[in-house]
């Protein structure tokens, strides 16, 4: 089981804020927090926001986020039947502001309060708690999440949403270590240390923030982000086009509403990897977020984004020729509990 299970549900499609506007001269005209996000503009008088985390010293917030992916391919290789796979995680974790610096640069506590995962492929399954002390927890593919749960590490993330660093690990390490027998040498910890380390939770936490523009943005307003990545053998190029959509009072706070939708487009449809041809006949490729941003609090209080790929595909091989569908969609909730 496993060999499905998926340990890091990174999503693959997945949004970024972009750079926005220039400067403009403005009045201050709504400021809670003192952080100075709502103003007006003096000559267009349109609302601008500033989305920016800001935060002080002690702040504290609780998450819930929620993973799902689930896959389906129909190929040679699943004797042309459908084979389909299902993965959920539940990440519990607290953080608290351990700092901020002068140019904003935040230091968070963090804590993965508990970890809940959920996989299935045909008629085998498997689920974890990390609150439950069974024989699961005991499954190799899960000591990593044991290792995590309980032991506070640090993350620095800037004002616009960035996390520029993990840290604080030994602890973790040492745990995970001790799982494993303490028995390894130092390269196969620093091996380790490379697969399932700072990058890894970054990836993992980063999904909560959005990387914001620097420069205020007047409502309803829209920017794009292009960028590229790699799907299966593919490069493709991902125009993510954000609207900032309002602002609303809600509970007090003002919560900026953001919306963004995810244009897919194939920098080429043919390639050859290790002899075999691989042509896309088809592709449908589709995504969309929404996000709420606390300005207040300096925080995202709701995002949810979802993607969906299917791919028909020609394999050419030694004169031989066959078909496969591969289809993959995500989903993704984070929610501010408290």
């Amino acid at each position: 089981m496993s060999k499905f299970l998926v340990l890091n549900i990174i999503i693959a499609l997945s949004f970024v804020f972009v750079y926005g506007c220039g400067d403009k001269k403005d009045d201050k005209i709504n400021d809670k927090s003192g952080t100075d996000l709502i103003k007006k503009d003096s000559i267009t008088g349109k609302q601008m926001v500033s989305l920016k985390y800001v935060v002080k010293k002690g702040d504290k917030f609780s998450y819930k986020m929620v993973a799902k992916t689930s896959n389906m391919e129909k190929s040679p290789a699943t004797e042309d039947k459908e084979v389909k796979q299902e993965n959920e995680i539940n990440y519990f974790y607290t953080k608290e502001v351990n700092d901020v610096d002068a140019a904003g640069i935040i230091s968070y506590k963090m804590t993965f309060d508990s970890i809940t995962i959920s996989s299935s492929m045909g008629e085998q399954s498997i689920k974890y708690n990390s609150n439950i002390n069974d024989s699961v927890r005991m499954n190799p593919a899960f000591v990593q999440y044991n290792s995590v749960v309980k032991n506070p590490f640090y993350i620095r993330v800037g004002s616009n949403g960035e996390i520029t660093d993990v840290y604080g690990l030994e602890v973790i390490y040492d745990s995970l270590f001790k799982a494993l027998g303490d028995t390894l040498k130092e390269a196969e910890k620093e091996e380790i240390r490379q697969s399932f380390g700072k990058e890894s939770i970054k990836e993992i936490l980063q999904q909560e923030y959005q990387v914001c523009p620097k420069e205020p943005l007047a409502v309803d307003s829209n920017w794009v982000k292009t960028y590229n990545t790699t799907v299966l053998f593919f490069e493709v190029v991902n125009n993510a086009k954000y609207t900032l959509k309002g602002i609303e009072n809600k509970d007090g706070s003002s919560i900026a509403n953001i919306e963004a939708i995810l244009n897919v487009e194939f920098k080429n449809k043919e390639v050859t990897e290790k002899g075999m041809k691989v042509t896309v006949q088809n592709s449908e490729t589709t995504g969309n977020g929404k996000i709420s941003f606390n300005l207040n609090r300096g925080c995202i209080s709701y995002k949810e984004t979802n993607t969906n790929l299917k791919l028909e595909l020609k394999l050419s091989a030694q004169g031989q020729t066959a078909n496969s569908t591969q289809a993959v969609s995500t989903n993704l909730i984070v929610t501010l509990l408290n």
